[in-house]
């Protein structure tokens, strides 16, 4: 059976209580969460509540301390530290390739545009690899898709340092964007079996926190080691010791999150030592009765693509986001263009503070946002007794489209007039903080939206961000040459703006979107 019946129900005594799905589902994906009505508590009756006795527990936890719901804290917030580290080697594999373009070409006899192919593929390839990755975690499980491909993209990684060919490391970098992608999807699968629905915000806050500062932070230390070295293999030397710290992490402590909460405790398969499942050989011998089908998995994913609100969504992310990923991987031809043909003319040591700006955008905007969500979320459910809808979690936005628009106004005014840098600190660190704002906020709605599909929801938003920004990476450069930076940082503006106007159709009928849609099962 999926798992979208098990999330709901509570077992007691081995016993399903199927009423507590009818308590707390209140339809369309709205859901009691709070038990006081006019800050006045109320009766839980037989729902399981949280330490502070009136938000309820959603999934209702059963008695069963191979729960993952019943982990000790510290074994939880392990994982999710795992699971956001492996996110961050995707993007920082991929970052930690653009200040070496200019390295390489003199070395391959190549122009930094062709070189920098090899990074746009490496692009696309982390949003088909979280798309094929999905299913997986379904038939097989969480942590032996996790083990597999960090392994795999680890000796991909090694391979990059290694090879002495162009052809050889373009294909190297495709299979490392490939499989180290799996934890920016993968996570959020982890977060829903582990948290609870009211702390879904904050771990997907942390989660998205880490792997979203790993774009930057790959170019930053980059261009420190090439200044220093002057050589691009040092670069990928330092993301192959990251994937072995992430992998000895994983063998010394993940662990399997799949659970049937729609089977009694006593008709639970004995889970055998963690090793067996990390590697996945528990998942094959107990896979009938026990997880899906190979194509059930296959087709969760459809049946999510195909919801109302998917597109949208996703279209909103894409183009909220993808300038972010432009500017990135073309930053060292943006800002190290030689000050004789117009440009600022950053060293490699310089680009790597100015990747500072980035990195503080992303911090504030995890900090600011890790308490905003909670508080519009709380206010939403005071003012509706109890009950939460979704779409509360899409005010965020508004302000995060209060800082992105501009942001990119500046940046381009500043390419475009060569302005003090500290106009493109400015414009580049106001864009960021909006992007994180965003991410977070669009990626719990969905999750809310369809929370017996957390994987499929993270795949499908993840492939958009990374498509989006697979194709900027072609034409951010030659655009701002051909009509000016102004003109171009200035569209990509009105097409943030755009993005907005989705937003608000999804505010004011994503609901009725959704119930036409129907639920998943």
């Amino acid at each position: 059976m999926a798992d979208a019946k098990a999330d709901s129900l509570h077992i007691e005594n081995g016993v399903v209580h199927s009423r507590h799905v009818q308590e707390i589902d209140q339809g369309n994906a709205a859901v009691l969460l709070d038990i006081r009505v006019d800050d006045e508590k109320g009766d839980a009756g037989s729902l399981r509540l949280a330490k502070d006795k009136h938000t309820v527990l959603i999934p209702q936890p059963s008695d069963d301390p191979e729960d993952p719901l019943n982990w000790p804290w510290s074994k939880k917030h392990m994982i999710l530290f795992i699971v956001a580290l492996s996110a961050f080697c995707g993007d920082f594999s991929s970052g930690a390739g653009i200040p070496c373009i200019i390295p390489q070409g003199e070395e391959w006899n190549m122009s930094p545009n062709k070189v920098n192919y090899a990074g746009n593929l490496n692009v696309i390839m982390l949003g088909i690899g979280g798309i094929w990755w999905i299913p997986c975690v379904y038939f097989w499980g969480r942590a032996p898709v996790l083990f597999w491909t960090v392994l795999a993209g680890t000796f991909f990684t090694l391979g990059c340092c290694l090879t002495t060919n162009f052809s050889v490391f373009y294909g190297l970098r495709a299979l490392q964007g490939f499989t180290l992608t799996s934890g920016q999807t993968i996570g959020l699968a982890y977060i829903k079996d582990m948290f609870y629905f009211h702390e879904h915000a904050r771990k997907i806050g942390l989660w998205a926190g880490l792997f979203l500062l790993s774009p930057y932070c790959g170019p930053m230390f980059g261009n420190f080691i090439i200044d220093g070295t002057g050589s691009w293999r040092d670069v990928f030397w330092l993301v192959f010791a990251i994937c072995c710290f992430d992998l000895v992490l994983i063998v010394l402590f993940a662990d399997e999150s799949w659970y049937r909460r729609d089977i009694a405790q006593a008709d639970q398969p004995s889970r055998g030592d963690r090793l067996s499942r990390l590697v996945g050989f528990w998942q094959i011998r107990v896979h009938d009765g026990y997880f899906l089908p190979i194509t059930t998995s296959y087709l969760r994913l459809w049946s999510v693509f195909i919801k109302p609100i998917m597109i949208p969504t996703m279209t909103y992310q894409m183009l909220s986001f993808m300038w972010s990923v432009g500017i990135n991987i073309t930053s060292s031809i943006l800002f190290a263009t030689p000050k004789a043909v117009g440009g600022y003319g950053f060293n490699a040591k310089a680009l790597g503070f100015l990747y500072l700006t980035p990195i503080v955008g992303v911090s504030l905007g995890e900090l600011f946002g890790h308490f905003f969500n909670d508080f519009l979320a709380n206010r939403y459910i005071r003012k509706h007794h109890g009950i939460f809808k979704p779409e509360a979690r899409l005010w965020t936005n508004y302000i995060a489209a209060f800082f992105m628009i501009p942001g990119l106004i500046i940046v381009g005014q500043a390419l475009e007039k060569h302005l003090h840098y500290s106009a493109i600190v400015m414009g580049w660190g106001m864009y960021v903080f909006g992007v994180m704002l965003a991410s977070v906020a669009i990626t719990t709605y969905a999750l809310d939206s369809y929370p017996a599909r957390s994987g499929e929801v993270s795949c499908f938003l993840n492939f958009a961000r990374v498509c989006g920004g697979f194709t900027v990476g072609y034409f951010q450069q030659p655009w701002g040459e051909k009509d000016g930076y102004g003109i171009s940082f200035g569209v990509q503006a009105v097409l943030v703006a755009v993005g907005l106007a989705i937003l608000i159709c999804l505010h004011k009928f994503g609901a009725s979107m959704r119930a036409k849609g129907g639920s998943v099962h």
